[in-house]
């Protein structure tokens, strides 16, 4: 059993850690809703449903979730503006929907999907389509509370859209 740490509060130096905690104002403060509404546009047209996606990753669940989750969203759409415009819009392939998962006394009837999908081409690269395997890599990144499996949904898009445009660039040098 590892040893028991005190709660750490604001402003508190673990030495193993580099950084201080930080109060959840900091961390609001540098989340910026508009920029992940640009990053899902191509994968949700509809600017209400976008929304509420966005507003579930960084305006629910605990204020380092909605940070790290923020962060590394950013990060792959820094990466796919290095690598240039798209040609065309999101990548077309198969996906699966991301389900709204209510807790049993919630929930009331047919199940129902969030308005964002997960593409199945980049977990393909790790398991077989229609393989076991594949549903339990879906099954994983789509469980949670929506801040978890939206947060999810949204890099697995921007990683499907690298792989695409990874795949156009190596087309492209390979000789005719």
């Amino acid at each position: 059993m590892p040893p028991h740490r005190p709660p750490r509060g604001p402003g508190h130096r673990d030495p193993g850690h580099r950084y201080p905690s930080l109060p959840s104002s900091v961390v609001s403060a540098f989340l910026r809703p508009a920029r992940l509404d640009a990053l899902l546009a191509p994968w949700m047209p509809d600017a209400e449903e976008r929304a509420f996606v966005v507003r579930c990753i960084v305006g629910e669940g605990p204020v380092h979730h909605r940070g790290a989750s923020y962060t590394l969203v950013c990060l792959l759409g820094l990466l796919l503006e290095e690598l240039g415009p798209p040609e065309g819009g999101a990548p077309s392939g198969e996906s699966l929907p991301v389900p709204i998962r209510l807790p049993p006394h919630l929930a009331r009837g047919s199940e129902h999907d969030y308005p964002l999908a997960i593409p199945l081409a980049p977990l393909a690269r790790l398991a077989p389509k229609g393989s076991p395997e594949l549903a339990a890599l879906v099954d994983c990144l789509t469980d949670g509370p929506p801040h978890h499996a939206l947060a999810n949904a949204a890099m697995v898009c921007l990683l499907d859209a690298l792989f695409a445009r990874a795949e156009r660039a190596r087309a492209g040098a390979e000789p005719a």
